[in-house]
């Protein structure tokens, strides 16, 4: 897919005259502040709250959070969903009784705000209490539920929320943020000890499965295996967890071939919410595409003031021709020569990529810091739509190329795997790879567990296919260990092992 010149030109100046507006310190009258917040939160004007009816596994972690005085943070991609899970918050609010004008939503990424620059989010609050509360900020006696969402666009949005923050009344903040770097860095020293990060990512397969109309029941299904998988490591019962997964598994073969299609359909688009139901491929591409374009140069350029944003595109599409690759710096000497790019510019790349969740890395699997910083990291694309859309390989018909098809499905099992560690041990958990004459893509490693998860997509699985991921599990006393096949179901209990089909592993996720 090629940009022209004339789009990069307009995005750029875009983007560039955006942060003159700011710098140039224009004010705001209130009255102009009021109006925005009044289109931002409609509730105040007796109009419903219309958000959609599904809600993903994130909202009954987030909604008992309310209650608690720590700033919520969602960090996520763009367009993933956390504008309409905080609207989902505050309609949960609605319906429970809080009066509308004590819930303030806000995108601070509106384009009227610019002018206010780094006193945006002061004058927003002092604009809401002064006009639509009618209080000062210590005279709030029920509770104020403020939403603040794209907080990173704001230049030290942290320390003005630590100031209202530290005054000890009864108001809870929730943020939102697109780019790591916007709010780790922001609240790193200012909010230490104030804030809780959540992520919120693209839906994993068995989200998107509920939004493609599947039971609350399967859901719960689903929870319900991943909590016995869970267990089966602490306990180390792996028959009672094996009964688990057959019984799991074989109702899903009953349920006929749908969720087959649907993997299949996940494998090339991935999770973006607004295009689970999209048929239309090329749309589904254009949409990725230009949501590519629009974090490149809203934020990674306004983040890290990124002067020559073709180079990142360029990168960009070299991971994704790359995705799963290990990246040493013989490797980034290679694309600094084949890209014209700067090797120390490549470094810093790359983590931006990171940064707005384009990209994951996992280091080596190894007893010392050093050895690890030693050995290349692999690099994989996390959403397996980005990757296929600047791999060229966004279609129906690459499902039938067997190389390509195991590479999306590499990228799936990566980022399932990441999802699983989070679950495990949301603090501790790292995922890792394994290399030593063999490897294995996937070790996910807390505390002094380590659980190896090997993808093999194929038609036959032998146990040579395997034998890498046995002498792991034999090597570090693993409880047990997973691999991942096209559609073997087995449990091999004297090597401590479970052949797991694809989609029951992401459903399990």
């Amino acid at each position: 897919m090629v940009i022209t010149t004339q789009r990069h030109t307009f995005l750029y100046v875009y983007a560039h005259t955006k942060i003159a507006a700011i710098a140039a310190g224009n004010r705001m009258e209130d009255s102009e502040i009021i109006k925005v917040l009044n289109s931002h939160n409609p509730w105040w004007n007796g109009k419903l709250l219309k958000v959609p009816q599904k809600a993903r596994r994130d909202f009954y972690i987030l909604e008992p959070a309310l209650e608690e005085k720590l700033i919520t943070a969602l960090l996520g991609p763009r367009r993933v969903g956390k504008s309409v899970l905080m609207a989902q918050l505050a309609k949960g609010l609605l319906d429970r009784g809080v009066e509308p004008k004590r819930i303030l939503f806000v995108r601070l990424d509106e384009p009227l705000f610019d002018p206010l620059g780094a006193s945006l989010v002061h004058s927003v609050i002092d604009a809401y209490l002064k006009y639509i509360l009618e209080k000062e900020y210590s005279d709030i006696d029920e509770r104020v539920y403020i939403f603040l969402d794209e907080v990173q666009h704001v230049p030290k949005w942290s320390e003005t929320l630590k100031s209202y923050y530290d005054r000890e009344e009864n108001v809870k903040f929730v943020v939102s943020g697109s780019s790591a770097a916007g709010i780790t860095r922001g609240s790193a020293e200012s909010l230490a000890g104030r804030i809780k990060q959540h992520y919120v990512m693209t839906l994993k397969f068995s989200d998107f499965l509920k939004f493609r109309g599947f039971s609350d029941d399967f859901d719960r299904e689903c929870r319900d295996l991943r909590s016995r998988f869970r267990l089966a490591l602490i306990d180390g019962n792996l028959p009672r967890f094996w009964l688990v997964l057959r019984r799991f598994a074989a109702r899903q073969a009953r349920s006929g071939s749908k969720s087959d299609a649907f993997l299949m359909d996940y494998l090339v688009k991935g999770g973006y919410i607004e295009l689970v139901s999209e048929t239309d491929y090329q749309k589904c591409a254009k949409y990725i595409f230009d949501l590519v374009q629009l974090v490149i140069y809203r934020d990674i350029i306004k983040v890290f003031d990124i002067r020559n944003p073709k180079n990142m595109e360029d990168f960009l599409l070299y991971l994704a021709r790359h995705s799963s690759d290990k990246m040493s710096d013989n490797s980034l000497r290679k694309i600094s020569s084949e890209l014209k790019i700067e090797i120390n510019t490549l470094r810093q790349y790359l983590d931006y990529l990171e940064q707005v969740f384009f990209v994951s890395s996992s280091m080596i699997f190894a007893p010392s810091r050093a050895k690890q910083l030693r050995n290349p990291k692999k690099i994989y694309i996390t959403n397996v739509g980005i990757r296929n859309v600047f791999n060229s390989t966004f279609s129906a018909l690459s499902r039938l190329d067997p190389l390509d098809l195991g590479k999306m499905v590499e990228t799936v099992v990566h980022d399932h795997s990441l999802r699983l560690a989070f679950y495990l041990d949301q603090a501790n958990a790292r995922c890792y790879y394994w290399s030593n004459g063999g490897e294995i893509d996937n070790v996910i490693s807390f505390g002094k567990t380590n659980l190896p998860i090997e993808s093999k997509y194929q038609n036959e699985i032998k146990t040579s296919d395997y034998a890498e991921c046995l002498k792991f599990i034999h090597e570090n006393k693993c409880p047990f260990g997973v691999v991942v096949t096209k559609k073997k179901l087995a449990f091999d209990e004297k090597n401590r092992l479970f052949l797991i089909p694809l989609k029951i592993f992401l459903m399990m996720c």
